[in-house]
């Protein structure tokens, strides 16, 4: 069973192996909000509609997770300095160890060029020049999922209410049909489509070589429509 947490309003996943079988055994997508300094990293955050699907199928359980208060600016650059110092320290411990093991071939080829200074100041110069770690090339943590034990189960009735009846069902249809379905925008009934929005929006499927496609949910059954603005 997969576990989901709600956090302020949104559903993560921060276990590796559960965000694995979601994209390779359910084609559920989600949105990757963590970043590194480099890559985009956990948690992920998942759309209502991918949500009320793990639920329907009973193929994950929600939990409700703490609330996090955003700390003000300087609380934020007071983790990052102290985080930054002790990467730092670490960092410099690793690379003396590495230097001991190949130091005296260094030094000998820095004595062939004729640099003539002890191996101290040599090592010395060897260790600055390659720890320099800053905020640029830190590494940064990647967040996992805590100990669950504590929280709360939130009740299915919460969550169908994050989405409607409309989303929910144009995405466990398309989802049954195999496909694998990103965010839609939706109309949702409230409010009639103007002949503009439909040429708009049929121009713009040609435009990036896509299909634009209309659904609607009547009958208990999913009708959908291609609107085409060139023969293709």
């Amino acid at each position: 069973m997969i576990k989901l947490i709600h956090i302020n309003g949104d559903i993560l996943i921060y276990d590796v192996e559960s965000w694995t079988a979601l994209r390779k055994d359910y084609r559920i997508i989600g949105q990757i909000i963590g970043s590194t300094s480099f890559i985009p990293s956990l948690p992920m955050k998942l759309l209502p509609e991918e949500v009320l699907l793990l639920l329907k199928k009973n193929l994950a359980i929600v939990h409700e997770g703490p609330s996090h208060i955003i700390n003000n600016k300087s609380e934020s650059n007071e983790f990052e300095e102290s985080f930054l110092k002790a990467q730092q320290v670490k960092y410099r411990d690793i690379r003396k160890a590495q230097l001991d093991v190949v130091i005296d071939k260094i030094v000998d080829k820095r004595n062939q060029v004729g640099d003539k200074r002890s191996k101290e100041e040599i090592f010395e110069e060897e260790l600055n020049k390659s720890c320099i770690i800053t905020r640029e090339n830190m590494l940064w943590p990647i967040f996992l999922e805590g100990d669950t034990t504590n929280y709360s189960l939130v009740p299915k009735e919460k969550m169908f209410a994050l989405s409607s009846s409309l989303k929910s069902n144009v995405y466990m249809d398309l989802w049954e049909k195999g496909y694998y379905i990103t965010n839609v925008k939706c109309v949702d009934g409230i409010a009639n489509i103007s002949p503009i929005e439909l040429i708009a929006f049929g121009r713009l499927g040609v435009a990036v070589k896509k299909r634009a496609v209309l659904a609607t949910f009547t009958e208990g059954k999913v009708a959908y429509l291609t609107i085409n603005w060139i023969d293709a």
